[in-house]
Parts: C-alpha cells; sequence; structure tokens
C-alpha cells in the first residue's frame, strides 16, 4: 500500500475573507432622514416620524425600497433610550410610523445597513407640552409667543421660554 502525500498553499492572488469594517466600507454609501411632526405637540395627540432613505452609487442618490430600520424614543432625562418600533421602506424609500406623545424628547430611526449598504442614523426632538406650547423653547417650529397668542393666565414655572411671566412669580399673563 502506498501513501500519497499532498502538499499545497492558498493560490497566490487568494486573499482574506473581509473583517465586516472592510466589508461596510465596500458597501454603498446611504443617507437617512427622519423627521418627527407636529412640532411641538400636545400630549397624547399623534407624533408621525417619517423620511427616507437613499443609497449613492455612481455619483448619483436612489431610493433605498423595502429596508428594515429600528425605531427608539430618547426621552429628555435620565430615562434611557429603547425601542419602540420598526418600519420598513416603500417603493420610493420612504417611511412613516405614527407614536402617541408622551414626552418631550428625541426620535432615533437607525438603519443597521448589511454587506452592500453601509448603516446609518437620523434623529429629530419633538418637545411635548401638557397644557400649552408656550412650556416648549422657541424655535423655528415653535415661535415665539406673546399674551395675546396665549389669550389666558397661564403657568409657566422656572422655564419662561416665551418671556410671558413679567414678575417672575410662576404666572405668565397676569393681565387676562
Amino acid at each position: 500500500m502506498s501513501v500519497i502525500a499532498l502538499a499545497g498553499t492558498a493560490p497566490a492572488y487568494a486573499a482574506p475573507a473581509p473583517t465586516q469594517a472592510q466589508a461596510l466600507q465596500a458597501a454603498y454609501a446611504t443617507e437617512l432622514a427622519a423627521n418627527a411632526k407636529p412640532e411641538p405637540v400636545a400630549s397624547r395627540k399623534p407624533v408621525v416620524v417619517a423620511g427616507t432613505l437613499e443609497v449613492q452609487r455612481g455619483g448619483r442618490w436612489y431610493p433605498l425600497t423595502d429596508q428594515v430600520m429600528a425605531i427608539y424614543f430618547d426621552p429628555t432625562g435620565p430615562v434611557e433610550m429603547s425601542k419602540v418600533g420598526t418600519v420598513r421602506t416603500t417603493g420610493t424609500g420612504e417611511y412613516a410610523h405614527r407614536f402617541g406623545a408622551t414626552r418631550s424628547g428625541t426620535w432615533v430611526v437607525k438603519y443597521p445597513g448589511n454587506t452592500r449598504f453601509q448603516p446609518a442614523r437620523a434623529a429629530d426632538y419633538v418637545c411635548v407640552y401638557a397644557t400649552g406650547r408656550w412650556q416648549c423653547p422657541v424655535s423655528p417650529s415653535n415661535p415665539d409667543l406673546d399674551c395675546p397668542d396665549v389669550g389666558d393666565r397661564v403657568w409657566v414655572g422656572s422655564k419662561d421660554h416665551h418671556d410671558l411671566d413679567s414678575d417672575g412669580d410662576g404666572w405668565g399673563c397676569d393681565s387676562y
């Protein structure tokens, strides 16, 4: 009986399998947009988190369809961010999901990516008010209010975002 020993080496052109980081670098660039609205919003009213997911190929951006993303909510304060749902992009790369507004915080959408597409993340902050939008800071989506806009005496506490409390007692629009 004879024994044949086979010896060999990998061909010179063979390369080791790429690491996950290398695979993601080689993947197509993605861009994720997110908008949570309305801003600001009354407590217990709906907030819609919507946006688009696109991929860059050949220097142009195209909709990335039929992709699943996770939606997280990061409430203002010491409470940690938690996953609140998932959403899938449509044939136009768009997505939308409706939630009930319970407290102010940041809505975060995460696309995990894969070997073909890079991961992406987008976020949008929404102020939720209990009694009036004067409880939310002045911003482009929440312009400055004056007492005639409010039309009543209101509790602003220590956060008088709209300068409604002229005497500093916590109550705004004392003239009403």
